[in-house]
């Protein structure tokens, strides 16, 4: 199984703030090609970069990895997590059920540290990742 990266996991690696531990199972993952992430992810990061250095720390850092697309399907199970988490009384973001959407239909685990935006599939803390390996 791989791993979808979640944004806050990258911006937590792209400011330093990932433990050492977790740094180099991140390392480990994306060397292996295990690491992915979403169009979605990739347009979070670049919306919330005010520089041109932030902008190139981005691009630099997914350079290499493989960026997931939204197509048809994607967009559609999206709407399906969406209309489910609201008939149990709970609001998800769009762009949260489009990367959730992502990872159920590319068999992924979303590593994030806000597992409580993807009630609807299987996460892991970065921290706990980094012990998985």
């Amino acid at each position: 199984m791989g791993y979808l990266i979640d944004t806050c996991v990258l911006i937590d690696h792209l400011t330093g703030r990932l433990s050492p531990a977790t740094v180099a199972w991140l390392e480990q993952v994306i060397t292996s090609g295990l690491a992915v992430t979403s169009v979605i992810v990739y347009h979070e990061l670049l919306y919330g970069t005010r520089t041109e250095k932030a902008r190139a720390a981005v691009e630099k850092l997914l350079e290499a990895w493989e960026v997931l697309p939204v197509d048809r399907g994607i967009a559609k199970r999206a709407a399906e997590i969406w209309r489910d988490q609201a008939t149990k009384g709970r609001t998800l973001g769009m762009a949260d059920c489009l990367i959730a959407a992502t990872a159920e239909l590319n068999n992924l685990k979303v590593v994030t540290a806000n597992v409580k935006d993807f009630p609807t599939i299987g996460t892991i803390l970065p921290g706990e990742a980094a012990r998985e390996s």
